[in-house]
């Protein structure tokens, strides 16, 4: 048990609810959350400001190292995150920033300066960790591991669901294409591709609600001590 308590991984593909059950767990809990897509993000949006070529490995790789993140527990649980003093909001939410963060996280020397600032944000326990490497890379000694995942289908259609209720009005058959093509690109990556980490629970949210994940979650978790 490390100093604040448990460290516990999210894994899985976009749009599964990670965020979601990761919070309401982590508040559940006493813990902190950290959607660790937010740093790639991050990333992501500061290629897009300063006209950087996501494909341009040492350029990304330079921005990386100059970002410097700090932390602050909110009543939810959520750690939110400042970049370079700067609390970045809806930019990070971005259809565009999710895209070229995408690209940004294939570059390996980039995801090792990221992932060395995970590390140091959930060092002493106490949190649940969401992304795609958590379990396998992050935190390979994560005290519990948890994968879950959904259908491309199921997935977009929660997608076009959450950009109705902010006004928007998506196309379900792009919203599907570019679910399927981050997918690809995040499982065939030869950094860190997406997969469950060994020893990981596997959970399917295809045809459970949120309270039913969440439950499901917190009895998994209860059997190593939180």
């Amino acid at each position: 048990m490390r100093k604040n308590g448990l460290v516990i991984s999210i894994d899985g593909t976009a749009g599964t609810g990670k965020s979601s059950v990761g919070k309401a767990v982590a508040q559940k809990l006493g813990y902190g959350f950290l959607s660790t897509g937010e740093l790639y993000r991050a990333l992501a949006y500061k290629v897009f400001e300063t006209h950087t070529e996501p494909e341009d490995g040492a350029a990304v790789l330079a921005l990386s190292k100059r970002l410097r993140f700090t932390f602050e527990r909110q009543p939810d649980a959520v750690l939110k995150m400042f970049v370079d003093g700067e609390y970045l909001g809806a930019k990070l939410h971005l259809e565009e920033t999710g895209n070229v963060a995408s690209k940004v996280s294939t570059h390996k020397e980039a995801r090792a300066v990221l992932t060395e600032k995970m590390r140091q944000a959930g060092a002493e326990g106490g949190i649940i960790m969401e992304g795609r490497d958590i379990g396998t890379v992050v935190f390979p000694d994560a005290d519990v591991k948890i994968y879950m995942t959904a259908s491309a289908e199921e997935r977009a259609k929660r997608r076009v669901k959450q950009l109705r209720e902010n006004g928007e009005n998506p196309d379900y058959e792009h919203i599907l294409a570019l679910i399927k093509e981050r997918d690809y690109r995040d499982s065939h990556r030869a950094a860190s591709p997406l997969k469950p980490a060994q020893g990981a629970i596997i959970i399917d949210t295809s045809t459970l609600n949120l309270e039913q994940v969440i439950a499901l979650v917190l009895e998994k978790i209860s059997h190593y001590g939180a």
